[in-house]
């Protein structure tokens, strides 16, 4: 995704999705809320293959890992600033 436009249509699409998703973790446990989203994760870095090549994909599963984590550091930040700021 390189077009901002796209970038935004995906962050309202991600948006409507979540606005589904948080009612059926609202009022769980945060251990419960940690393990859902722990497995989603998981389930969603293992969906990335490459045809042929265990290592090229073990690479390609690191890096979106490390990009997730990335990604997941900053939207905490943005959060905390919600909230604190």
């Amino acid at each position: 995704m390189s077009d901002d436009a796209d970038v935004a249509a995906l962050g309202e699409e991600a948006d409507a999705l979540l606005d589904h998703i948080m009612p059926l973790l609202a009022g769980q446990s945060a251990e419960l809320q940690g393990a859902v989203i722990t497995d989603l994760a998981a389930i969603w870095i293992a969906g990335h293959r490459v045809a042929g090549d265990r290592a090229e994909g073990d690479c390609m599963r690191a890096e979106l890992l490390q990009m997730h984590t990335q990604h997941v550091r900053e939207l905490v930040e943005m959060y905390l600033e919600g909230v604190d700021g």
